[in-house]
């Protein structure tokens, strides 16, 4: 018997944002296991949207773990986003978990994400530096998003 007291404890969820996991038809996909990862509701501007960022990172790579995912998409096409620098943490925490045994060189894990015009503007403005074209990993297609991300996964498992 323990000499501490236990509180049993759940993570919150930020109000106003829901997750689902979705898993793509490994038939579809050359066998490979796409997770797609889809984010519903509105993250807070600026710094009011820090736990959504935390939110969105830490449920992704519960379903990484959950799912031995080839591949992850990020579906925020049913999200609305405006700002807010929190959101790049999905990105930092998935490549830090999955690329770091990874050999110099190697492919990096592939995580694609998927945006409409509740997100898109803000999101590409994010990630894409000013003037620069439209990265290869962000598309406006759910299914083109899977497609790619089942060929990355093969590379990814190949290296």
């Amino acid at each position: 018997m323990s000499r501490f007291t236990l509180t049993e404890v759940t993570p919150s969820v930020p109000e106003g944002l829901r997750c689902r996991f979705l898993l793509a038809d490994r038939a579809q996909t050359q066998r490979m296991t796409v997770l797609v990862v889809a984010f519903e509701g509105d993250y807070p501007d600026g710094s009011l949207g820090n736990n959504h960022g935390a939110f969105i990172a830490t449920r992704t790579l519960h379903g990484l773990h959950a799912f031995c995912a080839d591949c992850v998409v990020l579906d925020f096409r049913a999200m609305t986003y405006r700002w807010g620098n929190t959101l790049l943490q999905v990105f930092q925490d998935v490549s830090q978990f999955m690329d770091s045994d990874g050999e110099p060189g190697a492919p990096p894990f592939p995580v694609l994400a998927v945006t409409s015009e509740k997100s898109r503007a803000a999101f590409l403005g994010l990630v894409t530096p000013h003037g620069r074209p439209v990265p290869p990993w962000h598309f406006d297609d759910i299914d083109a998003a899977i497609a790619c991300g089942s060929r990355k996964a093969e590379e990814w498992l190949a290296s």
